[in-house]
């Protein structure tokens, strides 16, 4: 009898061993071997949080995982990553010169953390550092933690059959998209064409001359970020016809590219909000009053501060 319990016992230890050992390795995968980020200052990658580990767990028992790439720049409309099916974790990826970062279509449960996309480089108008759903819906959630994406446009451009590109885009038909910690500059069009359902946290954006498009089906929850827009342009637009395009907000500053800190609203201003005179679109914007995400310590919410790159604000 015993012998049969120190047996346990010592199979139990070993056990424990293994998945202490485990959850290590995977805590530390963050801190793996650098890859290069031309083009990118001020971006520092971050270690993986609760939420984050189980994450990767889950796409390395059943899926994908994609570790320290840094694809070289292309021509002919190239992307940094294609994904299409499956759970997937996405890690320490850095894009530059490409017409894509990343492209998901009808993938699963995907994390990207500690991603950077920089300068743009496509033979048409188009292009992003992420792009949700262009062939086919997403069918799980997507994550993206710590992200730089900087298309290094030459500025905010109206003109459609000139420019038409974004941080980040998402079509129709995909599941939610939840951004922790990302700053968003450079295109010409916007930061974020959302067609879809987007929840962000602690982030920057200064994108176009739409920093961020809801489109009528789409809808945005965001907090603790800060929000740009170039002089003479809106921040906000809403369109595509019939159907609510939804905005809610917490704790957020809201101004113009040149603004002194001091200068940036908590209520959004009416001139940020755009929308055509003859779009039935029902635009339904709500300021909060209480912080909508969870911020437990397993929560994918937890609190982070908010990136502000230099030269928006004076």
């Amino acid at each position: 009898m015993a012998r049969q319990l120190f047996r346990y016992v010592a199979l139990a230890g070993a056990a424990l061993t293994i998945i202490v050992i485990g959850a290590a390795a995977i805590a530390q995968r963050s801190d793996g071997p650098p890859v290069q980020r031309p083009g990118v200052e001020g971006f520092r990658p971050e270690a993986f949080t609760p939420f984050e580990e189980d994450l990767l767990a889950r796409a390395s028992a059943r899926g994908a995982v994609h570790e320290n790439e840094s694809p070289p720049p292309a021509d002919n409309n190239a992307r940094g990553l294609i994904l299409d099916q499956g759970d997937a974790a996405i890690v320490n990826l850095s894009v530059w010169r490409r017409k894509y970062g990343v492209s998901l279509d009808g993938t699963g449960e995907v994390l990207i953390k500690n991603f950077t996309f920089t300068d743009r480089r496509s033979m048409d108008i188009y292009g992003s550092g992420l792009i949700m759903g262009g062939k086919k819906g997403t069918r799980g959630e997507t994550w993206l933690s710590n992200a730089w994406i900087d298309l290094k446009g030459a500025g905010p451009n109206p003109d459609y059959k000139r420019a038409n590109n974004e941080a980040i885009t998402v079509e129709r038909g995909n599941k939610p998209l939840n951004i922790r910690r990302a700053v968003l500059i450079g295109g010409e069009e916007s930061g974020i064409d959302n067609k879809g359902d987007v929840r962000l946290d602690a982030s920057f954006v200064a994108s176009g001359h739409r920093p961020i498009r809801i489109w009528n089906g789409g809808s945005l929850v965001i907090a603790n970020s800060t929000v740009l827009a170039y002089p003479d342009f809106a921040g906000f637009w809403f369109g595509g016809g019939e159907g609510i395009a939804r905005l809610d907000y917490y704790n957020c500053k809201f101004g113009r590219i040149g603004d002194r800190p001091e200068q940036l609203t908590s209520r959004l201003p009416d001139w940020m909000v755009a929308k055509d005179e003859d779009d039935p679109v029902d635009v339904r914007i709500t300021r909060l009053i209480r912080d909508p995400f969870d911020r437990g310590r397993n929560s994918f919410w937890i609190r982070t501060e908010t990136p502000t790159p230099s030269g928006y604000l004076r």
